[in-house]
């Protein structure tokens, strides 16, 4: 496989492969850490507690349900005989918890890959909620963790998580550019920088509102990488308020700031206005962009050359600079949580992608990776460790 590092020179003919490779992982671990990794990398450790702690911080999966026994044992183990792992086992009540950890050896520097299994050891359903502990300075977007532009965790797909919420901020995976434009005009500094959906990710914001009240939304644009339409058409859609599509060079030109008026409203009631931004079906450029969001009470009598310029930010309720210095996540603290309903001796499995030393964590809409191709990929280096 041409993504895949080859076995490392430096390992040596063996009779018995296994037994060496778990001597080999033994050597590596101590009695309060676990190392893994793949030939000739630096290794990752999952310490005593069971926790990753890559050179970017620590990640910790737990369960809401702790008392005695919950002290996970943490071992150095064998994945199909051949791949060095780290397994921490802990019980929480009539819940069992298995994490496994293992480097997966994608190109460019690998990946390490960590599973959450929970198993329900009793004889009557159970309802738990796993938590996955980051650290603060990280961000977390729809369905990766972030430290500045390195993602470093990939979160499960076809789950559903819940996290501590700010007042307004961005839940996409989108990327902040700061200083990407050149307007041409007088107009608010935030039609400088940009956040950017590479790769055709939309561009989300949320803000909370009063549930069912009406505001009066303005979206900012500059466009400055193309000089002719048609390449970055885009569609806007804010919460309550009819969808608009903008073609910015068509409707303003290249590095002219331009704004859309939405009169918007809380139509579900979840007291949260949603706000996106994502490209056209078939736009030759798929990467959505926004320069800024001003927030104004509906009875607000608006010029949009007077908001494009700035001047009325005071009227505004809420001003962002999209990918400025300012902007924020929306979600707080480094804790994701995804709840867990299991039957009776059922079982719930998680898999996270995580960025070990000098590479990233892959993004799940932009990856065909799954946990089976990626054990197997593993497994393929450690089985060809013996070829000179």
């Amino acid at each position: 496989m041409s993504t895949i590092h080859p076995a490392s020179a430096l390992l040596r003919r063996s009779r018995h492969p296994a037994i060496l490779l778990l001597i080999i992982a033994t050597c590596l671990s101590t009695a309060a850490a676990v190392r893994f990794a793949s030939p000739g990398f630096a290794p990752s450790v999952m310490d005593d507690q069971g926790r990753l702690a890559e050179e970017w911080g620590l990640l910790q999966v737990t369960l809401s349900e702790s008392g005695p026994g919950a002290e996970p044992s943490v071992t150095s183990i064998l994945l199909d005989g051949v791949i060095p792992a780290a397994q921490a086992r802990s019980q929480h009540g009539p819940l069992a918890m298995t994490l496994t950890a293992f480097r997966s050896p994608i190109w460019p520097a690998g990946v390490d890959v960590l599973t959450a299994e929970i198993e329900e050891t009793g004889e009557a359903p159970a309802r738990t909620s796993l938590a996955l502990r980051l650290p603060d300075n990280v961000r977390v977007g729809a369905r990766t963790v972030a430290l500045g532009a390195r993602t470093v965790v990939a979160l499960p797909a076809g789950t559903h998580a819940s996290q501590a919420t700010r007042e307004w901020g961005w839940s996409d995976d989108a990327v902040s550019m700061p200083n990407w434009a050149r307007p041409s005009a007088d107009c608010d500094p935030a039609f400088q920088n940009i956040r950017a959906g590479m790769g055709g990710v939309p561009i989300l914001y949320g803000f909370k509102v009063e549930p069912k009240s009406s505001l009066t939304v303005v979206l900012g644009f500059c466009e400055s990488h193309w000089a002719q339409s048609g390449q970055r058409p885009m569609l806007c859609r804010v919460e309550g308020a009819p969808p608009q599509e903008i073609d910015p060079i068509a409707r303003w030109g290249q590095h002219r700031p331009g704004a859309l008026l939405f009169n918007a409203r809380d139509a579900n009631g979840d007291g949260k206005l949603d706000v996106a931004v994502l490209p056209q079906l078939g736009a030759p450029d798929q990467n959505p962009i926004l320069n800024a969001i001003w927030l104004f009470p509906p009875t607000a009598s608006l010029n949009l050359d007077q908001v494009i310029a700035g001047r009325l930010n005071g009227v505004a309720i809420r001003r962002v600079d999209v990918g400025g210095k300012e902007d924020q996540c929306l979600f707080a603290g480094g804790t994701v949580e995804y709840s867990v309903e299991l039957p009776a001796r059922g079982k719930a499995a998680f898999t996270f992608l995580v960025a070990c030393q000098g590479a990233s964590a892959p993004h799940p809409d932009q990856s065909v990776w799954t946990l089976e191709k990626l054990r197997a990929a593993a497994r393929e280096v450690w089985q060809g460790w013996r070829q000179p």
